[in-house]
């Protein structure tokens, strides 16, 4: 049996059922493996399917499985270096273990953040794998009312519940970063800050001035530079605005300490631009390790992330959430060390190997 749509015939799970030779029960057992089949019937179903052109309904599917097999992401930008990696290397895992994948990219605006959770939740996705750009997201309780796991990426969510959390270990790696350069005996470290928002940020500045301050050090607001918002080139730009401001202080810096690679770049092209030795003049470290990143000159130190673990590991916390015995457990908060690496650009004693 076909449904016409216009000239083209839409293929229906009956259709598939003739062409294999079994039954509409059989055809559905297959697909939404409710009950054994052979072998040898799933594989007739199977090229049935193919031949035939069959889509199942997700949507109709999850009335009676309660699942869709689909899992909403929902990440700030794609412009960060780092959503790539985390992207991929969490539905590689969803895509293993047969979920497909919604994607949306909020452009870290906090309404478009809202109403991509809401419309994730009105297409029955499964569960859902965030990375917050906002302080808060109150609609993440149409999840939690409906029993739905959600997972946290790279940080977590003030006055927010029931999520697990996958954290990457921020206030440690820019503490490890302040250590270092100090280490170099750098004397007047200056900070190209992200904007406050989220709980990642926060860290990244508590670490650094936790770094300051237990030198023995005061906090310098004329070192303390905060950027724009967007992971784009109004971050580079900042970098190299505020790093050509920095370098016209009575005292300027000898180390800089950028918190996202664009701003890390537009510091580098700055310190070129102006004559600056690196690092005997000014030390310089970025955030993030790209396949770029070595192949600078000077290639940059920088604080690594472990993106790409944190990915599996959000993906794999969820699917044991829908498909194990653990949808109930208390959720879990787990840190991902970040490391430091590094390399010529912050390197005075020259011992760099990374």
């Amino acid at each position: 049996m076909t449904i016409m749509n216009g000239k083209n015939p839409v293929p229906t799970i009956r259709a598939v059922a003739v062409e294999a030779g079994v039954s509409v029960a059989t055809v559905s057992a297959v697909i939404n493996q409710t009950r054994f089949v052979s072998a040898e019937t799933a594989r007739r179903v199977n090229e049935a399917i193919k031949r035939s052109g069959y889509r199942p309904n997700r949507l109709a599917r999850g009335l009676s499985t309660r699942q869709t097999k689909t899992i909403g992401i929902v990440m700030p930008t794609i412009l960060s270096p780092i959503a790539p990696l985390l992207l991929k290397s969490a539905a590689d895992v969803l895509h293993e273990h047969g979920f497909a994948v919604l994607f949306s990219n909020t452009e870290m605006q906090a309404t478009w953040e809202e109403q991509a959770i809401e419309l994730m939740f009105d297409s029955q996705v499964d569960g859902l794998l965030v990375v917050p750009a906002s302080e808060t997201l109150d609609t993440l309780k149409l999840f939690a009312d409906a029993g739905k796991p959600v997972v946290l990426l790279l940080h977590g969510l003030s006055g927010v519940s029931g999520c697990d959390v996958i954290r990457s270990g921020n206030f440690k790696g820019s503490l490890d970063a302040v250590n270092h350069l100090i280490g170099q005996g750098a004397q007047r470290i200056a900070v190209l800050a992200l904007p406050l928002v989220s709980e990642s940020e926060k860290d990244r500045m508590d670490g650094f001035r936790t770094g300051i301050l237990a030198a023995g050090r005061t906090l310098d607001p004329e070192l303390i530079r905060v950027g724009a918002p967007s992971e784009s080139g109004d971050s580079e730009q900042h970098g190299y605005q505020e790093t050509l401001k920095l370098m016209t202080l009575q005292h300027p810096p000898d180390a800089i300490f950028a918190m996202n690679q664009y701003m890390a770049i537009g510091a580098l092209s700055a310190l070129k631009e102006l004559g600056q030795r690196i690092p005997s003049d000014v030390a310089l470290i970025g955030y993030d390790d790209l396949i770029w990143t070595r192949n600078l000159e000077p290639p940059l130190s920088v604080v690594a992330q472990q993106v790409e673990l944190i990915g599996r590991m959000g993906a794999m916390r969820l699917i044991g959430r829908l498909e194990n015995n653990d949808r109930y457990d208390t959720p879990e908060s787990v840190t991902v060390d970040t490391h430091l690496i590094v390399r010529a650009s912050s390197d005075r004693a020259g011992t760099a190997t990374g």
